[in-house]
């Protein structure tokens, strides 16, 4: 099955915020349903470097470049809201490219 991962540092003073708000998806069926909604399976992994700190996203399914698309232009303002504070993501900007699979030891 297609899959797209992405990564999205946790800016410097968010991690209480981040884990925050992890927590409250985590408790709630709200999140999985939207995602589940737009056809993917998404993965959360928290990985911490010296640098900083990531957050890195797993999405699978039959197609989920648009997947992300969709979620991204439905995502609550609430949550638009944290993912700039705490991502410095800005929804409304166009987005970067999408990664490239560089290995598959799947072939």
């Amino acid at each position: 099955m297609p899959m797209l991962a992405l990564c999205l540092p946790i800016l410097p003073g968010k991690m209480e915020k981040w884990q925050a708000m992890m927590d409250h998806i985590k408790s709630t069926s709200e999140f999985s349903k939207s995602r589940e909604a737009a056809g993917v399976h998404e993965r959360t992994f928290l990985q911490r470097t010296p640098a900083g700190d990531l957050l890195i996203i797993t999405l699978e399914g039959n197609d989920p470049a648009a997947s992300w698309a969709e979620i991204m232009s439905t995502m609550p303002a609430e949550f638009i809201e944290f993912a700039t504070d705490a991502h410095g993501l800005d929804v409304n900007a166009s987005p970067p490219p999408l990664p490239e699979l560089i290995f598959d030891s799947r072939p």
